[in-house]
């Protein structure tokens, strides 16, 4: 069941749901928690797809080689952690519940080893804070050098 309900293409109409209900209803908060979740999901799968290209990591069920990390784990962390940024502990318990299920599913199921979830999980939970951090600066940004890129943190202390 973890395989259906974590997987990308069951999660973004979920998250089209929300914001369309918010925008059908005239309720700017819903309609903006669904634009988050949608963001989140999004953003978690570019990067598990970036990363498991470069890492060819075989499953333990030895059908392909898109192991790590956990996709279904790291958009169901990144959907919990939108709800929880919008809704508190009533959006976080859950979410984060369902995550978990989704996660421990991969790995007893036998599409992935408990890094591939873990790595997954850690993916979507920064997925989700970054598109969801309040309006102050985010004091971690990604800077392009001279062939790669650098990521720098910067706090002000007051």
């Amino acid at each position: 069941m973890g395989d259906f309900t974590g997987a990308f293409r069951t999660l973004v109409p979920a998250s089209v749901g929300v914001y369309a209900v918010g925008r059908a209803t005239g309720n700017q908060k819903v309609s903006h928690t669904g634009m988050d979740l949608i963001a989140s999901v999004v953003l978690s799968q570019a990067i598990v797809k970036t990363i498991k290209v470069a890492t060819q990591r075989e499953r333990p069920d030895g059908s392909d080689k898109l192991s790590f990390p956990s996709g279904h784990s790291a958009d169901t962390f990144a959907f919990a952690t939108a709800l929880e940024r919008h809704l508190g502990w009533k959006g976080a318990v859950p979410g984060y519940i369902f995550s978990s299920y989704v996660a421990v599913s991969r790995v007893n199921d036998k599409r992935h080893f408990m890094s591939d979830v873990v790595f997954g999980s850690t993916v979507g939970i920064i997925a989700g804070r970054t598109v969801t951090r309040p309006d102050r600066e985010f004091p971690v940004t990604v800077v392009p050098i001279p062939g790669g890129a650098a990521i720098t943190y910067a706090r002000r202390s007051e």
